[in-house]
């Protein structure tokens, strides 16, 4: 039975997030500055980058620009990598950013596994506690081996306005040496790093961006260290064909005996379409023991003909956490399948999974549609909310 108090905090939940999202929305997203510099396709490395003779290319001007400048970057395709390390504002100028075939990266280093060639084949990397308030917007990104856009071991970062495609080719071609991300972590399968990954970040958030026929979408991970308070809101993930429209995924195993070494948890994701993607329209997940994705909110989102469910919590093991996530106010549609936890028939809405511990979750006030089931539990899993669902008359309501 849902008592009125826990309906009362979903409420509350409810308005909060959409108090903080409306908040982040209206703030200017380009930071102060006090030294702006210029990149045009016209432009000499050999310049100073001022706006009568702007830079060249844009690795070049983040490498020679102070922390805390401004770099504007005019129309054109820029056939390059782009590693930030210091706190910069990049504005893209109908610029794109090809990283075709490029595999540079940053060599093997002791706090990012797995050993071998490193981290590598990005097109955008914004990477450490200098990057820091970095933000990066209005940009396309596109043909990256792996990530479009990853963002590590940092907090704050701005990811605005950018549209994403045709990333983790590395994931579909066979490159050599294959990019560290593309490798199969546990029972979850190589992605390398989907189009934008935020990894060991926090206090960050992706807004209106649009991100498309990539391998996967957004991915949230926790590989060196916590994951947490970020916000993904209004942006669009649309065919993305083999992967999850947005994954929050723990692949650190240990997360749950130590928070501070991991975890993927209070994050936000909050006004999004995931549409046409070959996942989970939105996907929490915990593959081996230690691993924990918890206390994260699913509100508000359009989860539309997504491969397989539209939202998926799963515990894969023993010793792991997924509970406490919220999922509430969400529009569920024309989903498909859970191959995990039960058969490659059943069209499910809304999946929780847990292949041995209780998983505790609050799933509230969303609209379920075309769908064969619209709540369907594996395990033991006890759910808040549930009588509060909407269903239409074709769905079964829920199968435990």
């Amino acid at each position: 039975m849902v008592t009125s108090r826990r309906l009362r905090a979903a409420a509350m939940s409810v308005a909060a997030s959409i108090a903080l999202v409306a908040t982040l929305a209206a703030a200017s997203p380009v930071a102060a500055t006090s030294h702006q510099y210029w990149v045009a396709k016209w432009g000499s490395d050999a310049n100073s980058c001022s706006w009568a003779h702007p830079c060249k290319t844009i690795s070049h001007t983040v490498n020679v620009a102070p922390a805390g400048s401004r770099i504007d970057v005019l129309k054109g395709t820029y056939h390059e990598q782009v590693f930030v390390t210091k706190r910069l504002t990049l504005v893209g100028h109908q610029a794109t950013i090809d990283a075709s075939g490029l595999l540079g990266g940053l060599p093997p280093f002791n706090v990012l596994p797995p050993s071998g060639p490193g981290i590598i084949g990005m097109a955008v990397f914004i990477l450490g506690p200098g990057a820091s308030g970095t933000v990066f917007e209005h940009f396309r990104v596109m043909n990256a081996p792996a990530e479009g856009i990853l963002a590590a071991l940092t907090s704050r970062v701005q990811i605005l306005g950018n549209e994403l495609l045709h990333n983790d080719t590395g994931a579909t071609t066979a490159f050599t040496p294959l990019p560290a991300e593309c490798a199969a972590q546990g029972n979850v399968p190589g992605d390398c790093g989907e189009a934008l990954h935020l990894l060991s970040t926090t206090y960050s958030k992706a807004v209106f961006n649009n991100v498309h026929d990539n391998v996967g979408g957004f991915l949230l991970t926790d590989e060196v260290g916590p994951n947490h308070g970020n916000v993904l809101a209004f942006n669009v993930s649309k065919d993305n064909k083999l992967d999850c429209g947005i994954t929050l995924p723990s692949h650190n195993p240990a997360a749950v005996a130590d928070p501070t070494k991991g975890g993927v948890y209070g994050n936000l994701v909050f006004g999004n379409l995931s549409i046409g993607n070959g996942g989970a329209g939105v996907g929490m997940f915990a593959p081996f023991p230690g691993a924990a994705s918890y206390n994260n909110r699913v509100i508000g989102n359009r989860l539309i003909g997504n491969g397989e469910a539209g939202i998926a919590i799963h515990s894969h093991a023993p010793g792991q956490n997924v509970s406490g996530n919220v999922i509430t106010g969400n529009m569920v549609s024309g989903n498909g399948i859970d191959p995990d936890f039960v058969d490659l028939t059943t069209k499910i809405g809304i999946m929780v999974g847990s292949a041995a511990d209780t998983v505790n979750v609050t799933i509230a006030g969303n609209w379920i549609s075309h769908q064969d089931v619209g709540i369907y539990r594996v395990g033991t899993i006890n759910v808040a909310g549930l009588a509060s669902n909407h269903f239409a008359p074709s769905v079964t309501i829920h199968v435990k």
